[in-house]
């Protein structure tokens, strides 16, 4: 008998302890992103950096994000019926669609202002920040990163493409988050344009995760073709089942968390209906077995003729 060792031990309870815990994990995200939004936009003002506005601006799309989240798990964990026999998974793409079109009209406003404020620190038109803008900075990047940590973690147990998109997000915070730090550290010494100089690099950032968050989604809302790498693990998978001769066609349905598969495998002509109706439950039940976040499995069972 096959016995576990202590590291599989401990994988599995992390495992399952991160997917616990992730049952509230877009509430937390949302209710954290909206007192670190109220903390950075009241530096900002008091401040007087437009490094600390624009973060604090994120902060605020990412707690708007994250209650779009919210709304779209809730609805896409309701069980299928008549009008919807896949279920609703396909709410958390429409969820993904409206997080990328927040995020590049957010991040293009902010670029156009950025670009004025840099044009009137070369003009002497620009205040320094003070040193305590640099609390926000620092309370930025720490939050920002525990945040990545932990909703990348749920989203990979939950297989949540709109958790995975705000982790990514996170992560792209911390980044920008380090330049507000060195940007108030930079016009302290002399270089008053880096703070709105770092704001027109963070919205181009921004607008380019905006983008792949849209293409992202659209591709789950049209059905995008899976990867190559996974309709050949399905087709190698559903080959080692006693009687199935060939897998002529994979096409997965990406659900949200879920997928849906639906595949042709071909028998031998000469087996009796019943034969193959059992072959094909069999490839469903192995798939299943093998392959984890699977909603459903459609097999059309076909005749092979050498």
């Amino acid at each position: 008998m096959h016995q576990l060792s202590r590291g599989d031990l401990l994988d599995s309870a992390n495992g399952a302890a991160c997917a616990e815990c992730g049952r509230g994990a877009p509430q937390l995200s949302a209710l954290l992103n909206f007192l670190l939004a109220a903390f950075l936009a009241f530096v900002g003002f008091v401040s007087g950096s437009k490094a600390v506005l624009g973060s604090s601006l994120y902060a605020f799309k990412d707690f708007v994000t994250s209650l779009v989240v919210v709304i779209g798990i809730k609805v896409s964990e309701k069980p299928a019926d008549d009008n919807h026999p896949y279920g609703h998974g396909k709410i958390e793409f429409v969820a993904l669609l409206f997080i990328g079109v927040a995020v590049f009209v957010a991040s293009l406003f902010l670029f156009v202002h950025s670009i004025k404020d840099v044009w009137g620190s070369w003009n002497g038109r620009y205040s320094v920040p003070p040193l305590f803008a640099l609390s926000a900075g620092i309370v930025s990047v720490i939050a920002n990163y525990k945040l990545h940590v932990y909703l990348h973690c749920v989203g990979t147990q939950r297989n949540s493409p709109a958790i995975l998109a705000t982790a990514k997000h996170h992560h792209s915070d911390t980044v920008s988050s380090l330049l507000v730090v060195v940007a108030i550290i930079g016009a302290n010494v002399g270089l008053v344009f880096l703070d709105p100089l770092v704001a027109v690099v963070e919205t181009l950032d921004l607008m380019r995760l905006g983008a792949g968050m849209l293409n992202d989604g659209l591709r789950g809302v049209l059905d995008g073709s899976a990867s190559d790498t996974l309709t050949a693990e399905i087709a190698v998978i559903a080959r080692r089942v006693p009687g199935v001769r060939r897998v002529k066609d994979v096409g997965v349905r990406h659900l949200g968390q879920s997928r849906w598969i639906d595949l042709t495998i071909k028998v031998d002509h000469h087996q009796p209906a019943a034969e193959g109706y059992l072959i094909g439950a069999h490839v469903r039940q192995t798939l299943e077995a093998a392959l984890t976040n699977i909603a459903g499995v459609s097999v059309t069972v076909e005749p092979y003729v050498a």
